[in-house]
């Protein structure tokens, strides 16, 4: 059965509700102060009670049983299969990948201007992290469901749906996610659902097998989970050939197999060599929103696509290289180009992320007054006798010099590289970089007030005036400071390249793979990239479609990024 005409039923109280809503989420503030915290705060959280309270266990203890799910014979020469990674987040980019997708034939144009006509898949695949900036019903409902729900309203034969959780979904150990994906009855924007646990196994025409691996924040499969798949593995063909979607490409950070194994990596080749005992022929995965495709000397395939919705993420870096395993780059999407010339805007940091504004304020603030406490008119006379104060300040005063060392220690933290010494070096300077710049303008202020105002140094009139100026100028100058430290990391020590490209929130070259198997047994790999999304949309004049249309004439129509044919049956 290819609708799902039973869901719509029943969940059609809920579809009118979402089609209801005129509220359309905006892409998310990564720089946001409070997004920050919480993100913190529930990752945190995440980490440490979701290791010790396993939801995967607890589905597999309460819920029903769950086999493989029979594609095999569903299709009459053709089957198609979409796959959708990292949406939920800003309406104009989740929207405009659903819209397209939804579109019963989707004519892509290439380079050479043939177009290459496919079809809406059969099976639609969430590939991880389905919602950001973390889990919950209403952001589920808003972020994710509400977009495919307006894109699928008038189809009379919608998907099938399946997900994957990622990093974001497990956030709240896996709850909302649980409850979106996993409860049949529920369905997803009108759509069947059938998956009572966060992993799966898809048997395909022609002995394909799609298998959905859950690595719970990168920890071990569960034992439920392993058991599952052996199961499956007992099912499986003699010449069976396995696509494996994961929640993320170990493959990309792995930087040796002997040495520093991955814990996803060990994983994967344990489901590979003693469960399943045979070669995977493609890896799929989310997590990095960007488009990149290894291949291996045989002809094993490893792509990255999570264009589903969420900001984009730099490809001039890191990108290009051999893989440990051997397997060399074949193509990348943006073009290297338009990701270094994106990488500049960062320079706009404080215009970009206008909420971001009060967290330097605030902590400039606190380090220009803790470094006045033992200033007096003598010191402030010149720079260098309040430079020099500052600093005797630090040392001597306990108060102020925890303050440094905690702020100074906040910046290491941070700093993304996987070297020791460079994380202290830079984290050191980059702090140091800031205290300067929190001195300078905490001082300036101080002088300005009591040269234009007349007031005495050291009055309190004066000391608030010039907090003030402090806190307004200092806003704008750390925000700055911020960005111009990510474009530095970025573009020449090819760091940070998620924190610098979230704080541009880029909506553009947005995509989805589209999976085919044709009568022969050969698996085509369309990989589709969309360059400009729609800034503004129109309600459809023609019914049985989508509800919205693009209403944009900059907007670009989605494109052929390249197709990988990975093999015949063998005769």
């Amino acid at each position: 059965m290819n609708g799902c005409g039973s869901i719509v039923a029943m969940d059609s109280a809920k579809l009118r509700r979402l089609l209801a809503d005129p509220r359309r989420a905006p892409m998310v503030s990564w720089y946001d102060p409070a997004v920050l915290f919480r993100s913190g705060v529930r990752a945190t959280l995440a980490q440490i009670f979701g290791r010790h309270s396993d939801r995967r266990v607890i589905e597999a203890l309460g819920g029903q049983p769950q086999g493989a799910f029979d594609y095999s014979k569903d299709a009459a020469g053709e089957f198609w299969l979409d796959y959708v990674a990292d949406l939920g987040d800003g309406w104009n980019s989740t929207y405009a990948v659903a819209y397209w997708l939804s579109q019963p034939e989707l004519a892509l144009r290439v380079e050479t201007g043939t177009d290459v006509i496919t079809r809406t898949g059969r099976v639609l695949l969430f590939g991880g992290d389905q919602v950001y900036p973390y889990p919950f019903r209403q952001a589920y409902e808003l972020g994710t469901e509400k977009p495919y729900a307006t894109a699928l309203v008038g189809r009379a034969s919608r998907p099938d749906v399946f997900a994957l959780p990622g990093n974001h979904d497990w956030y709240d150990s896996l709850v909302a996610f649980s409850r979106t994906f996993c409860r049949p009855e529920r369905g997803f924007a009108g759509c069947r659902t059938q998956q009572t646990r966060s992993y799966f196994a898809l048997r395909l025409p022609h002995h394909w097998w799609v298998l959905g691996l859950d690595l719970q924040l990168g920890d071990d499969v569960d034992e439920p989970q392993v058991q599952y798949f052996q199961r499956v593995a007992e099912a499986l063909e003699e010449d069976a050939r396995i696509i494996l979607c994961v929640p993320e490409p170990h493959w990309i950070h792995e930087r040796s197999v002997e040495d520093d194994p991955s814990p996803d990596a060990a994983t994967t080749r344990f489901l590979e060599q003693e469960i399943l005992k045979r070669r995977i022929s493609v890896f799929i995965a989310g997590d990095l929103h960007c488009y990149q495709r290894h291949e291996s000397a045989d002809g094993v395939q490893k792509i990255v696509w999570g264009g589903g919705g969420a900001f984009l993420q730099p490809t001039h870096v890191r990108h290009r290289v051999r893989l440990v395993d051997g397997s060399e780059p074949r193509a990348v999407y943006p073009p290297a180009a338009v990701s270094r010339r994106l990488a500049w805007h960062n320079l706009l940091f404080p215009f970009k992320n206008p909420k971001f504004f009060w967290l330097p304020a605030v902590l400039y603030s606190l380090s220009a007054w803790f470094a006045s406490t033992n200033l007096t008119p003598h010191t402030v006379s010149t720079t260098g006798n309040a430079l020099r104060a500052a600093v005797e300040a630090a040392v001597r005063d306990p108060v102020d010099g925890l303050w440094v060392l905690l702020f100074t220690g906040a910046f290491v933290a941070l700093t993304d590289t996987h070297v020791k010494w460079y994380r202290v070096a830079g984290g050191i300077a980059h702090a140091i970089a800031h205290l300067l710049l929190a001195f300078a303008i905490g001082w300036s202020a101080l002088q300005l007030t009591t040269h234009w105002t007349g007031l005495p140094a050291g009055a309190l009139s004066a000391l608030l005036l010039a907090g003030a100026l402090t806190f307004v100028v200092s806003g704008f100058a750390g925000a700055w400071l911020v960005g111009l430290y990510l474009l530095i990391s970025l573009q020449v020590f090819g760091r940070h390249g998620q924190h610098a490209f979230s704080s541009l929130r880029v909506q553009d070259y947005k995509g989805w793979l589209r999976l085919r198997i044709d009568r022969d047994g050969a698996l085509t790999i369309y990989a589709i990239g969309i360059d400009r999304v729609p800034r503004r949309w129109k309600n459809a004049e023609a019914s049985g479609g989508a509800q919205v249309e693009p209403d944009d004439a900059d907007a670009t129509p989605p494109h052929l990024i390249e197709q990988i044919v990975v093999g015949r049956k063998p005769a």
